[in-house]
């Protein structure tokens, strides 16, 4: 079982993730929701996930930040990106810390979990 964080500043999309795919049905357990990345590090501290979903545009502390954070702390852990179509240059900057995986918004169930399987096949190679 993988252990997966959202982080996003949009309610409906975090909770949304959250609560309306049936995350055990892909050999993924959520452990937990964040609202900024200032949030999400404390979170992953107490419980370090497999895989951070992560928006990259949040109050306090942006996606990049965090990124850049767990690159330096934290790097086994696969950190994919949620995007909007409009935020191309976060998401180059995104590419500069390693991140190979990303998800532009808006997205359904079908894309997440494919970005998602492809996800843990690299959480796999890292445990190795």
């Amino acid at each position: 079982m993988y252990k997966l964080l959202i982080v996003d500043d949009e309610q409906i999309e975090r909770e949304g993730m959250a609560h309306f795919i049936q995350w055990d049905k892909y050999d993924i357990q959520l452990c937990g929701t964040a609202w900024n990345g200032a949030d999400a590090l404390g979170k992953i501290q107490k419980d370090v996930p497999d895989i951070v979903l992560t928006d990259i545009k949040m109050p306090v502390m942006n996606g990049i930040e965090l990124i850049q954070k767990l690159s330096e702390t934290y790097r086994n852990i696969v950190v994919v990106v949620l995007s909007g179509y409009g935020e191309y240059e976060f998401t180059s900057q995104a590419m500069e810390y390693g991140i190979r995986h990303y998800i532009l918004k808006p997205c359904d169930e079908d894309k997440i979990v494919a970005v998602m399987n492809d996800a843990k096949k690299e959480v796999d190679k890292r445990r190795e």
